[in-house]
């Protein structure tokens, strides 16, 4: 088990986690030298260049050469098409990007007037909207 030595030091008991004093590290010495080794960074991409390269495609049964963004924009306007909801809602997303399309304007107006009970309507109509500020 564990062992009596004598060092220049006195009695030391070597074991388990004991080792002989002439085998302990140093004083200032690392037990990791070279240390943690440091994490890799991803390699950047390009991805404007990606977009811009030329690639070749199958349109309308003939093949040509497209830029990736169009390629990769025409499979995913196919896949909206064939009804993928998360290529549809990336599809709108770069229609609106782009200015394709526009969100629809709220409705102006057509809401509900209520006046207060014994009020003549067309004198509290015309009371109530001079308050309102005109468009501009």
């Amino acid at each position: 088990m564990s062992r009596d030595e004598t060092t220049k030091g006195g009695d030391y008991e070597v074991g388990q986690g004991k080792p002989p004093k002439e085998h302990r590290w140093q004083k200032g010495q690392s037990g990791n030298p070279r240390g943690r080794p440091k994490a890799r960074k991803a390699d950047r991409v390009d991805v404007g260049a990606i977009l811009n390269s030329s690639v070749k495609a199958r349109i309308g049964g003939k093949e040509t050469t497209v830029s990736g963004f169009e390629a990769t924009f025409r499979q995913v306007s196919k896949k909206a098409i064939g009804g993928d909801l998360r290529a549809i809602k990336q599809f709108l997303k770069i229609c609106e990007d782009y200015g394709v399309i526009a969100p629809p304007k709220p409705d102006e107006g057509g809401g509900v007037v209520h006046a207060p009970p014994g009020v003549d309507l067309h004198d509290w109509l015309d009371e109530v909207t001079e308050w309102v500020p005109a468009d501009e």
